[in-house]
């Protein structure tokens, strides 16, 4: 089954005063299998919010259906099955972190025991239990980011929409999180992300797209980025010396990197003859080597085309 089916989703935005229509989304189609882990990308103002908005019935898609495990996503109930961490979650700040956990979760419909089993358990999943008594205006940004990932997996959902999770958290806490996600999706949750720490999203999602202007350029299959994210070879010369015009030609590309230049080449044969040619020319060598083009290298390419 899918858990989100996207089709011909168009929104606009009108200007206060001369209610001009300004386009958001233009005619976005995806899908996204139950039990996989999707990345959505894209720069600032690509449409990434608004998509999630919609599908949440935050606001209403002007064109085009959204369903949420084969269930309009205008239905109440298709949506109780969804957890969400907003980009900027907002709290009430005199509420202890306990206090807010059971909040959400009688919003949920958990109650007694259940829902103090509950508010325990995703404490315990982001390393809270000891700021349980703390209130919400003490805490920094990073541990505000714990506590609104502890609400959206609260009542254990089957689909989890976050919007830029890693926002605000130290290196260990990005840990927590990438470790977290690994377990919710072995649980079997569907996981929507969107971020712009795409060394995340490489390292975490089945699949990625990216989207610029309102619309969906490429979709990206993460389990086979060894064919879709093609490498180069590159050779790397110290430049006290000039470097011998005849092999500036035979790279692709060149690019100074503090006291080397980096040389690339498209295939291994050029890169081997640019090599032979710097040893007889003795240049003093850095390196050479074969390097994975990497999706932050993909999303460049597509949103500077």
């Amino acid at each position: 089954m899918r858990a989100i089916e996207i089709e011909n989703l168009s929104y606009f935005y009108y200007t206060d005063f001369l209610r001009r229509k300004i386009p958001a989304l233009k005619q976005v189609n995806l899908s996204i299998e139950e039990g996989e882990c999707f990345g959505y990308l894209g720069p600032n103002g690509a449409g990434k919010t608004t998509t999630i908005k919609c599908i949440l019935g935050l606001i209403r898609p002007r064109v085009g259906h959204i369903r949420i495990f084969g269930r309009s996503s205008l239905d109440t109930a298709a949506r109780e099955s969804v957890g969400y961490l907003p980009e900027q979650p907002y709290f009430y700040d005199y509420l202890t972190v306990a206090e807010t956990l059971e909040m959400y979760g009688t919003l949920t419909g958990l109650h007694g025991a259940a829902l103090r089993s509950a508010v325990s358990q995703s404490l315990e999943r982001l390393d809270m239990l000891s700021r349980s008594s703390s209130r919400m205006r003490s805490l920094s940004k990073g541990l505000t980011q714990r506590v609104a990932m502890a609400q959206a997996i609260i009542a254990s959902p089957r689909l989890l929409i976050l919007d830029e999770p890693f926002s605000g958290l130290d290196p260990i806490g990005r840990q927590q999180f990438r470790q977290l996600l690994f377990e919710l999706r072995k649980d079997g949750v569907t996981i929507l992300t969107s971020s712009h720490i795409l060394s995340d999203v490489e390292y975490l999602c089945d699949r990625a797209s990216i989207a610029t202007k309102g619309e969906i350029r490429s979709i990206i299959d993460l389990k086979k980025r060894n064919e879709v994210l093609k490498g180069h070879y590159e050779l790397v010369l110290r430049t006290e010396g000039q470097v011998p015009p005849d092999l500036l030609q035979l790279a692709t590309r060149t690019r100074p990197q503090g006291p080397t230049l980096v040389l690339e080449f498209e295939s291994e044969e050029q890169g081997r003859a640019a090599l032979a040619l710097a040893l007889n020319r003795h240049c003093t060598i850095e390196r050479w080597e074969f390097c994975h083009s990497s999706l932050e290298d993909m999303f460049m390419s597509v949103v500077q085309h």
